[in-house]
Order: structure tokens, then C-alpha cells, then sequence
């Protein structure tokens, strides 16, 4: 299929799904006993399945038993819980790669990986791929007609573990995407690769070798962006083949994959396959628990740019570890208040990790709902009080959006693939898209992020942070956004670097100059700002700077905001650029965002544009987000402090999730409120 993405986007379910990940695999018949009987009490109504289990599925080439799952998939049935089916391609069968070696992955060292773990079969290798079609369709055809199967994820996680590999299937594979890319055409390769230097000409794509950064030096950052992106291009491929055999022998199921990981375009081909995108959700690798919900948040904001409102396969429900780390246990309400965390953003379905704690394997402490000895305690006991709140609030958000207010530009993996080629050193565009975002987000704005190819009617404001990797065809949209009364904010180094990933002849911001009605006539890595200071002076503050400078030139119309101050060869010169257009304003910072610097460029979008908070009278570690359509608003109001907050002045409307008392809501630690309105016609706003 193909549909135009966006972040506005909801997803097609009719249903809101609500469950876990399950593994009647790992467990005997006594244990499973009870399960389908709990999981109805918990307020299920959906498991998925199936993704680790093909060597039972398949125990040896060509001899398929499906049984233990047909018997699962009825009894949980019968208490009315669906099951979503996952293609088991993760993780071969023993004797699938003990026959064909060559189907395993090859890193950069050339080490061969071994049977033993997951991810170790690579998507290039035409053997591989042949036995991925044929367990696939196996299972399709196998679970066609069963009623209670009702959608597919593909795979698990691609991309997840191990991205890049090296073996000789990839060599090929590489090179038919080169003669793709570049229409057979090796001269156009050079040129596009900028191959004169360190003569690296090649005379042939029989030539070209997948790149192996610092083996011994540097390699071409054009090479590696065509390799991260051959890497995306295989990837899609390979799940393609599988999407094409589920939709043919079923068109009613859905089909979604769990990402989002490395060197996979999501705003591509790969996920106009799917019928929406699904992603993982596991905020406790973010150890700081005061930071916490806003690097939720931001993850969240981030998946749904890629595409719009998506499913959650994985939701953490406890405390997880491998290898040398083990998260903290969430406290009590902690995980229904994640939860409502990741519905207000954009989740339109979400299941737990995982039904019940695996006491065996490398993810033996990844805790699930029910812990190793299969007592239900109070995580069980949380997510049952989220399953009976889901049902009058599941169908309430499916066909609503996130509203957005302030735009951050992220989502795009050639532009985070760039900047790995060639870091400098300095933040990459994700990062600094996690500090704008966080800054509006703390202050309560309907902050999201966007790509700069999206929709961006409706937002007030859109910044772009540091995107050195810039495609000129984003630019017709952006001006259109500002000529019709937005605001654009562009951070320093971006548009400095073509589409090949090699820097723009022209001065920079080479395509945006006439945008900002500014140029860069000199720039700089602050290396040592505590031993050579700089700071912008702005009419009511002087902000120190840290990573980069860059000294303007004022273009036609353009408008100095603020002047560089600290060292003598800088003095004074142009450091933040405005130039209006239309009805809107393009302005130019010419420094790496910090929140100060954003504390300084708040007055201006909220004078040009009445740029507000969502709720302004929300108190201090409430944090508000709103979905909605034409018909409704829901209001959020997350409580992500660490104690008792009360506030009388809340939207009027249906609670949802908890109700007020005497005009008030009364939030304890980890609690949340929902508010529904109903929008008038003459409401346009949103």
C-alpha cells in the first residue's frame, strides 16, 4: 500500500488493543492454565505471538506444527482476546544456519556471528530470504481463516541489536543498490562520491566494497551515507516479501512492525508497506527518574513524526536488565501513568512487556507483569485498573490526533546518518531535538515533532536544529509556512551539506539564505568556551554559547535580533538574523540551541504569534497534552512530579480517568486526569 505520512496521522483501527506480548512457548500447561482467564480480568483483548518460537513451529525443514499455538490462540478466544501473529524471522532454527553458514552476518572486523543469540542471519542472503517467504507463508496460509487472528508484525525489532553487516551477500546486494541508486552510471557515483580524493576512483560498481569506518582511516562520508542507506533499503525488502504473502492470504489483517531502530527509513517505503508503525516503549533506560517523563515524552513525539499515531507492541511493566544492567522497579502507579503518557502522544493500541517473566534465557530479568513464581502482585493489579478505564477511554482517542503547536523538525535518517559520518564532535540533530523539545515541553506548550516534508499548517512555530544534511525540496514548504504566518527558527551549521553528503558550494545556509536573510561569513567549534568566552547579547540578556559560532552577514530584509560579544574579532557582529515574509518571520541562530538561548527567542514567538501553554494555569510538574479531531478535545493532565498537586481551574467536560471533586482535581503522585470536550463548529483551532 501507499499513503501519504504525517504526523497528524491516526492510525486505521477500529479497536483499541490492549494486552502483552505471550510465550506459551516458555511454559508448561499447568502454568498456562489460568492465563487466558487473568488476561480477561485484566481488561485484555489482544496478545501477540509467535515472534521467537520458528524452531517449534518448524523443528526441521519443511515439517510445520502450529499446534501448541492453534490450542492458545482458541482458548484465549474464548475469553474474547485476539491474538496478533508476528513472522519469526529473528531468530532462524538451528538447523536452518548450521546448513547454510553463509546466511549469517559479518561485522566490520570480519567476524562471523554465531547461532546462539538473535539477529544473527542476515536480510541479504538469497537463502535467508527463502526460508523467511516460505515460514511465512506457511503460517499465512495456515491461520488464514481463523477468527481471532486479527493482524501480523513483521519480524522483531529490526535493526535492533545489529545493523550493518559485511558478509558477501552484502557485497552483492550493495552493489545492486549502488547500479540502482545510480542507474549503472559509475561516473555519476564518483562525482556524487567525490571520489578524486585520496584516489578512491572506482571503474566499476564490481569494485566497491562496503565501507568499514576506520579501517585504517577515515571512510568517504558519502560512502557511508549510500551504505546506511543500502542498509534501509535492504531492510525493506526483505520485510516487503513477507507483507505481500500476509496480505494475499488475508487483506482484513492489519500489519505493523515494532521499531524504531537505527539506519531504517520510517518515512519511507518501509513503513507506507505497513498499515501503521509500532513502537517500543521502555523509558527506564532513561536512569534519572526526574528526567524521565520528558525523554518519554520526546521518544514518543519522535515515533509518531515518522508517520503519525501508532501501536505500542512492547510497553515496559517492570523492571528489566541483561547483561550488566537491571532498571528500577516502577513504583506503585507508575505504570499506569506511563501508559497514559504514551496514549496521550499517539498510541492508539498498547501491550505490556510482557505477560509473565521468562525465568530462563538472556532476558530471564526482563520483568513482565507477573513476576517468575506467576503471582499476580500490583503491577497486575495496575494494569487491570488501566484495562477497565481503556474501555470508555480506548475508543475515545482512535481518529483523534496530537495537537501541535511548536513543531521541532526530527524523523529523518539520512539527515541522523549524515551527521554520523562526520560528528565534529557535536550534538547531533536528535539530541538537540530532545533539549527544544523538553524546553517547551517543561513549560507546558503543545510542542511535537515534525519533518520538515510534513504538513506543517497549524503550527505557530517550527525549528529546525542543526540539520547539516538538507534536501532543497523541503524549502517550497517552509517558505509556504512562513509566508502564511508561522515562524521559522533554523539553528546554526544547517543546510551546509548536500544530498550526497558533501558541503554545498554556495555560503551557507546556502538554500535557506534568502529564507533568514542571512549569510555565514565566518564559523567556529568552541573547543574551550571556559578559556575563550562568547556570549550573544540579546535586549534583555547576554547568553554564554558552547560547541560553535558563527559571525552573519545581514542579506536584503533581513533584521539583526542579536550581536556577538566576547572576543574582539567577533565584537558586535550578527549573531541571531530576522527576516519577515508574508505574514510570518524566519529568524537565524547563529549558535547551537541551549535553553537559554530558547529563553531568549520565547518573547518573540509569543508576540508574533500568541504562542501560549495549553493549560496556563496547570501547576508546576503537571504535564498537559491534547488529543483531538473535529468533533472533540481530549485533555491529558499528567502528573509527573513526585507528589500531591490540586488545581481548580480544569476544562469543562466528561472525566474520563478521574473525576473531580468539587471543581477540582486532587492528582496523588503518578495519578492522571482525562477531560472530553465537545468542539463547536466555529472552534477551529487545532
Amino acid at each position: 500500500m501507499s499513503r501519504k505520512l504525517s504526523h497528524k496521522n491516526p492510525t486505521n483501527l477500529k479497536t483499541f488493543y490492549y494486552g502483552a506480548p505471550y510465550y506459551p512457548e516458555h511454559w508448561d500447561a499447568a502454568t498456562r492454565e489460568k492465563d487466558p482467564e487473568r488476561m480477561a480480568e485484566a481488561g485484555f483483548n489482544v496478545v501477540r505471538m509467535a515472534e521467537f518460537a520458528w524452531d517449534l513451529m518448524e523443528p526441521r525443514e519443511g515439517e510445520f506444527d502450529f499446534s501448541l499455538f492453534d490450542e492458545t490462540i482458541a482458548r484465549l478466544g474464548e475469553k474474547g482476546i485476539a491474538t496478533i501473529l508476528c513472522t519469526p524471522t529473528a531468530t532462524p532454527p538451528r538447523w536452518l544456519t548450521r546448513a547454510h553458514p553463509d546466511v549469517l552476518r559479518v561485522n566490520a572486523d570480519g567476524v562471523t556471528m554465531q547461532h546462539g543469540s538473535r539477529q544473527h542471519a542476515c536480510p541479504s542472503s538469497p537463502v535467508f530470504r527463502a526460508y523467511s517467504r516460505a515460514i511465512t507463508r506457511a503460517m499465512a496460509e495456515h491461520f488464514a481463516d481463523n477468527p481471532h487472528v486479527v493482524g501480523w508484525q513483521t519480524d522483531n525489532e529490526l535493526n535492533c541489536h545489529f545493523s550493518e553487516c559485511h558478509c558477501e551477500n552484502c557485497q552483492v546486494a550493495f552493489r545492486e543498490f549502488l547500479r540502482e541508486k545510480y542507474h549503472d552510471d559509475i561516473a555519476a557515483l564518483n562525482a556524487g562520491w567525490g571520489t578524486a580524493f585520496w584516489a578512491l576512483t572506482y571503474s566499476s560498481f564490481d569494485e566497491i566494497q562496503t565501507p568499514k569506518n576506520g579501517k585504517p582511516a577515515y571512510a568517504n562520508p558519502a560512502h557511508l551515507l549510500d551504505y546506511a542507506r543500502f542498509i534501509s533499503w535492504n531492510i525493506t525488502r526483505f520485510q516487503h516479501e513477507q507483507v505481500e504473502i500476509l496480505r494475499a492470504a488475508n487483506s482484513q489483517w492489519f500489519i505493523t512492525h515494532n521499531g524504531t531502530f537505527r539506519h531504517i527509513d520510517y518515512r519511507g517505503e518501509f513503513t507506507q508497506d505497513l498499515d501503521f508503525l509500532g513502537y517500543d516503549v521502555y523509558p527506564f533506560f532513561d536512569s534519572d527518574p526526574t528526567h524521565r517523563p520528558f525523554s518519554q515524552a520526546f521518544n514518543l513525539d519522535h515515533a509518531r513524526a515518522w508517520s503519525g499515531n501508532f501501536m505500542i507492541p512492547e510497553q515496559q511493566s517492570g523492571p528489566g536488565g541483561q547483561g550488566n544492567y537491571f532498571h528500577d522497579n516502577p513504583e506503585p502507579e507508575e505504570i499506569r501513568r506511563m501508559a497514559y503518557t504514551s496514549i496521550a502522544h499517539g498510541a492508539d493500541s498498547l501491550l505490556f512487556f510482557r505477560w509473565r517473566t521468562c525465568r530462563f534465557g538472556a532476558e530471564e530479568y526482563w520483568c513482565g507483569i507477573l513476576d517468575h513464581d506467576n503471582i499476580p502482585r500490583r503491577r497486575y493489579e495496575e494494569i487491570k485498573q488501566l484495562g477497565q478505564e481503556l474501555k470508555l477511554l480506548g475508543p475515545e482517542v482512535l481518529g483523534t490526533h496530537v495537537r501541535v503547536d511548536v513543531g521541532v523538525a526530527a524523523a529523518d535518517m539520512d539527515v541522523y546518518d549524515a551527521h554520523e559520518t562526520l560528528s565534529l564532535g557535536l550534538p547531533s540533530p536528535w539530541q538537540i531535538a530532545a533539549l527544544v523539545h523538553g524546553f517547551f515541553y517543561k513549560r507546558g506548550y503543545a510542542v511535537g515533532c515534525v519533518h520538515p516534508a510534513d504538513d506543517l499548517s497549524g503550527l505557530k512555530a517550527y525549528i529546525i536544529p542543526h540539520w547539516a544534511l538538507f534536501n532543497p525540496e523541503w524549502v517550497p514548504n517552509l517558505t509556504r509556512f512562513v509566508e502564511n504566518g508561522g515562524t521559522l527558527i533554523v539553528g546554526a551549521r544547517t543546510a551546509t551539506k548536500d544530498w550526497n553528503n558533501n558541503v554545498i558550494a554556495e555560503t551557507p545556509p546556502g538554500v535557506l539564505a534568502s529564507l533568514v536573510g542571512a549569510r555565514v561569513a565566518e564559523y567556529g567549534r568552541q573547543n574551550a568556551p571556559d578559556k575563550r568566552p562568547l556570549a550573544i547579547n540579546f535586549p534583555k540578556a547576554k547568553v554564554p554559547t558552547v560547541h560553535w559560532y558563527e559571525q552573519l552577514d545581514v542579506l536584503p530584509g533581513g533584521a539583526v535580533m542579536a550581536r556577538w560579544e566576547g572576543r574582539l574579532h567577533l565584537e558586535r557582529k550578527p549573531a541571531v538574523m530576522m527576516k519577515k515574509t508574508g505574514a510570518g518571520a524566519a529568524l537565524y541562530v547563529g549558535t547551537y540551541f541551549t535553553e537559554e538561548i530558547l529563553e531568549q527567542l520565547l518573547p518573540a514567538l509569543q508576540e508574533r504569534n500568541g504562542l501560549a501553554p495549553l493549560w496556563p494555569s496547570a501547576p508546576e510538574g503537571i504535564h498537559v497534552v491534547v488529543r483531538e479531531n473535529h468533533e472533540k478535545r481530549l485533555w491529558f493532565f499528567i502528573n509527573d512530579s513526585d507528589g500531591f498537586v490540586s488545581f481548580e481551574n480544569i476544562p469543562e467536560g466528561e472525566d474520563l480517568a478521574k473525576p473531580r471533586i468539587t471543581g477540582k482535581f486532587y492528582l496523588m503522585r503518578n495519578e492522571v486526569a482525562v477531560v472530553k470536550q465537545l468542539r463547536v463548529p466555529t472552534d477551529s483551532n487545532g
